[in-house]
């Protein structure tokens, strides 16, 4: 133990933007280009490339598309052709080989990783093996190269722009480089290898997978027919509304024959049990999030499954054996070791104005009954204007004003200060610290993870909130139900 109660301790935690419990384990050892060389052992042609095959693959190389297909990185295909002496690896003397086909099948299921089949030319390459012509060998030998550096980097890393979504690279997986994807195709591997090593490996990532197929498979739900349910705002049992019959059918009860339009006892009690289902609070009271859940149709469902798919495809490949998982949306901790759930317990996360970040960081201790530096947005919208309201504010909550650091440091008066016409500029200069104590919101209980958004878990000083069936309500900070436990568990480590 240090000063000021910290314990220091480090391992990895992850706050990551999906329903999910872990992230996927990719385990990528791509080859360098050097290794691009000879051609695999599966390759049925042997010998040097024909005279027409090696001047069309020139000319599509140069042209750097095949029709209107554009090739994504022409440059590194024409390195790796290169290097082979243009051998084909797809391709024989009498046309398409079995790894070719092989592969195709592969793309056309591509579906199943939550990927559109038609960006990896599938329709070209369908006609071109069903039809083939000697002249167009060429031609399904780029389009199916370029389809692997499209599949393989779609499969390995982050397929949109962090920015858009206002993440920092730096936090998520960015895909493999062209090089590193045509280093796969190297030498004396089998083709089911290399597809087994570019494809992801979670095991949570398989399940997700599994069951966005057993859903493809599924037929639509008979109540879908009857959504969208709508009523406007709350409704709660012994109401009556115009809606209730289409929720009676949802819920797959009999209508009554009288009191159709009345939510009764046996309705309220299927929705009770619909609410226990979906972790929600089972009061039979429908508000936005059961109203959400009971609208929610197959193709919702496989959505909700492809995003989060997409979103283990960006976390980086290997964990540590002990880390942290802060899942946002259902506002849920995980803490697993060798694998294994150690703990499980809800937090409380940032408001929709006010949200929690997604981002990776380095837990590196625990420390007890923590200060807390009020941050910028709390101290300009939330505690400047209470200080406004009441001058005794900060004295009450135990609040000191420091400006300065080390020697030069000192401490403020409040009473010294307009806060009616200070500005954001003299703010910006002045610390706001939270004594330790029963008002402090950071509790007793911090857990030390730098990060540029200044985010962290803590215990709380308002526990009655983890009874509330909505937990985005915090600042932006992860707060633990118990809090105490998490310490537990990084100190054990």
């Amino acid at each position: 133990m240090h000063k000021n109660g910290k314990f220091n301790n480090h391992f990895k935690i992850l706050a990551v933007v999906s329903i999910v419990l872990s992230t996927a384990v990719f385990g990528f050892s791509a080859p360098s280009t050097g290794q691009y060389m000879a051609p695999a052992a599966e390759d049925a042609q042997g010998g040097k490339p024909s005279f027409l095959m090696k001047t069309s693959l020139g000319s599509a190389l140069s042209a750097g598309r095949v029709g209107k297909a554009k090739f994504h990185d022409s440059k590194a295909m024409q390195v790796y052709y290169s290097t082979r002496e243009n051998r084909p690896y797809w391709v024989g003397d009498s046309g398409p080989t079995g790894r070719a086909e092989k592969f195709l099948e592969i793309l056309e299921a591509s579906w199943t990783h939550g990927l559109n089949p038609r960006k990896y030319h599938t329709d070209e390459i369908r006609g071109m093996i069903e039809h083939p012509n000697m002249m167009e060998k060429a031609e399904l030998e780029l389009l199916l190269t370029d389809a692997f550096i499209r599949y393989a980097r779609d499969l390995s890393g982050m397929r949109i722009s962090p920015e858009a979504m206002k993440l920092d690279m730096k936090d998520w997986r960015a895909p493999m480089g062209s090089e590193d994807v045509l280093g796969f195709l190297a030498e004396g591997k089998s083709f089911d290898r290399v597809i087994k090593d570019i494809e992801p490996k979670s095991p949570t990532y398989k399940k997700l997978q599994k069951e966005l197929v057993r859903l493809a498979q599924e037929d639509v739900g008979a109540y879908e027919q009857h959504l969208p349910i709508v009523f406007g705002g709350l409704m709660r049992p012994g109401w009556g509304h115009k809606a209730v019959p289409k929720l009676r059918d949802r819920m797959g009860l009999k209508q009554p024959e009288k009191n159709k339009m009345v939510y009764d006892d046996e309705l309220a009690a299927a929705v009770m049990k619909f609410q226990r289902e979906n972790e929600l609070m089972a009061d039979g009271v429908i508000g936005d999030k059961t109203l959400q859940l009971l609208n929610r149709t197959k193709h919702d469902k496989m959505l909700q499954l492809i995003a989060n798919m997409e979103r283990l495809r960006w976390s980086e490949g290997e964990k540590p054996d002990r880390f942290i998982v802060v899942n946002i949306p259902s506002a849920t901790l995980w803490a697993l070791d060798q694998g294994r759930v150690k703990l499980e317990m809800p937090v409380i996360v940032g408001s929709p104005w006010r949200r929690t970040r997604s981002f990776s960081t380095e837990v590196t201790g625990v420390r007890l009954n923590p200060k807390w530096t009020v941050p910028p947005t709390v101290k300009i919208f939330d505690i400047v204007p209470k200080i406004q309201e009441d001058p005794n504010f900060l004295v009450d909550k135990g609040m000191e004003l420091i400006k300065g650091y080390g020697s030069e440091a000192r401490t403020l008066d409040p009473s010294s200060i307009d806060w009616n016409t200070i500005s954001k500029a003299e703010l910006s200069k002045i610390r706001f610290i939270q004594t330790p104590g029963e008002h402090n919101p950071l509790g007793r209980v911090r857990i030390l993870m730098p990060n540029e958004y200044n985010m962290y878990l803590h215990d709380t000083n308002h526990p009655e909130l983890f009874d509330k069936p909505e937990r985005a309500v915090s600042s932006g900070c992860m707060r633990m139900k118990h809090p105490e436990k998490v310490a537990s568990f990084v100190m054990d480590g």
